[in-house]
């Protein structure tokens, strides 16, 4: 987004200040009902080729965004155009594996094992392993190749990858120590501390590659003013505590009011996330006028105050209007915290760099989603488990049945305490956000900063 608003510079078309932020967040709007419409018609799987079609097609849009910088025009590569399409039909029907093909006499055979029951040992994965190591062979040897993956040696190194693999290490070990934890019996894998070396000794590797590498992922210096690298600190704790709110809203929704709609219990998210662009256009016009910390604060102070009311929500509160309260307020505290970040860090970093600031902090935010959700979640599914060790044997309360509607009903009062356990562990962390940036963006001259810089950098 960075790159498209430099390319068409939007200072000039009169975009009130803040107006990017919240046409980005329309996707946060649209995305979780789209994805309740698919799981609706369609296996959750389907969820991922969906997300294949549309980054494709966002590559293209990009692509030509950018301006066409292809090869002169030549002979178009027919041979590796048939064999990628056979690989990636063949390989989708491994896949897929389509219940009348299976079930059918003659194509049937093609999905049967040569030997053991293993999906690609059959024709049809033969036939996506062959075709793709001739694709794979057409581009490495021919002169115009369809995918020129000669050229991609030096665009990685470009990107500089190895920084980028360090980085994705040191995340997944931190990641890897929460979500492999039995919730059980433990928060904390006994793992964990194995994970989290590996992923001390990947962060030390990452920050000696910066200062070695020639053209580093982040260029040295290019975050050092506190209100920067802070931007990136609250940009990681509102993403940990904005993952508790769309992930976690629907699931308290399925565990009470509507527990055989999907759809239904995306559109209690739907409160929440139709104030967050209104927040984004708010906190934009804001930060001229006031200093971006006490902005970014007042708003984790909203979405604090909207997760603690959630966590005193019970088995009915979903069916009563008061309910659509806690959930305006805090997405539209998310909201109004998302244009004072971003001007914080574009107000610390020279001109140069404000693409990459801009898109680090966006990063930060996605990384504090993905720890968030595996700690909060962890630490949640602890509370369960803590819940249902003090129930009473089913029998008992069933007189001796298997289950019976008393049953479940304390199985859900146990899944609204997992619930209760993570919305309030997102408070904590929109707290923690809304402190830093009081402490961190103190020095940040957000207000000096013109509307077109703070609009390029897309929020």
């Amino acid at each position: 987004l960075a790159l498209v608003a430099d390319l068409y510079p939007v200072e000039r078309r009169g975009v009130p200040l803040g107006v990017v932020s919240a046409v980005q967040e329309i996707g946060s709007v649209l995305g979780p009902l789209f994805g309740a419409v698919v799981l609706s018609v369609a296996d959750w799987r389907f969820i991922f080729v969906v997300n294949l079609v549309v980054g494709l097609v966002l590559a293209v849009a990009l692509r030509r965004l950018a301006g066409d910088r292809s090869p002169p025009p030549g002979r178009f590569d027919w041979p590796g155009a048939v064999l990628l399409l056979v690989t990636l039909v063949a390989g989708a029907l491994v896949f897929v594996r389509p219940p009348p093909l299976l079930r059918d006499l003659t194509w049937g055979a093609a999905f049967v094992p040569f030997a053991g029951d293993g999906r690609w040992l059959t024709p049809v994965g033969a036939v996506a392993i062959v075709a793709g190591a001739l694709f794979l062979a057409r581009t490495l040897t021919a002169g115009r190749p369809l995918v020129d993956l000669r050229g991609w040696a030096a665009i990685a190194r470009d990107a500089d990858l190895t920084g980028a693999l360090l980085l994705a290490a040191a995340l997944s070990g931190v990641i890897l120590a929460f979500a492999t934890a039995d919730p059980r019996i433990e928060v904390f894998s006994d793992r964990g501390l194995w994970y989290l070396l590996g992923a001390a000794v990947a962060a030390v590797a990452f920050a000696f590659h910066l200062r070695r590498a020639e053209a580093p992922i982040i260029p040295t210096g290019a975050l050092s003013r506190t209100p920067a690298w802070g931007s990136l600190a609250v940009s990681f704790f509102v993403g940990a505590a904005l993952i508790a709110a769309l992930i976690d809203i629907p699931i308290f929704a399925r565990t009470t009011v509507y527990p055989d709609s999907q759809l239904m219990a995306a559109l209690v998210l739907v409160r929440f996330l139709v104030a967050l662009p209104v927040g984004a256009v708010l906190g934009g016009y804001l930060t001229h006028r006031l200093p971006a910390g006490v902005v970014t604060a007042i708003g984790m102070a909203c979405a604090a105050v909207g997760f603690v009311w959630m966590s005193t929500w019970h088995l009915e509160t979903l069916e009563q209007g008061s309910a659509t309260l806690p959930l305006v307020i805090c997405g539209f505290g998310f909201g109004l915290a998302l244009a004072p970040v971003n001007a914080a860090v574009l107000a610390a970093t020279d001109h140069e760099v404000h693409g990459l600031a801009t898109a680090t902090v966006v990063v930060a935010r996605m990384v504090g989603m993905l720890i968030g959700i595996s700690a909060l979640t962890t630490v949640g599914l602890r509370r369960y488990y803590a819940e249902q060790s003090d129930m009473p044997v089913v029998q008992d309360v069933c007189d001796g049945k298997s289950r019976c509607k008393e049953f479940t009903l304390l199985l859900k009062e146990a899944g609204i305490a997992q619930e209760h356990t993570v919305f309030l562990g997102a408070a904590v962390c929109a707290v923690i956000a809304g402190v830093l940036a009081l402490v961190l963006f103190r020095t940040a001259a957000t207000r000096a900063l013109d509307t077109g810089t703070l609009l390029r950098a897309g929020g």
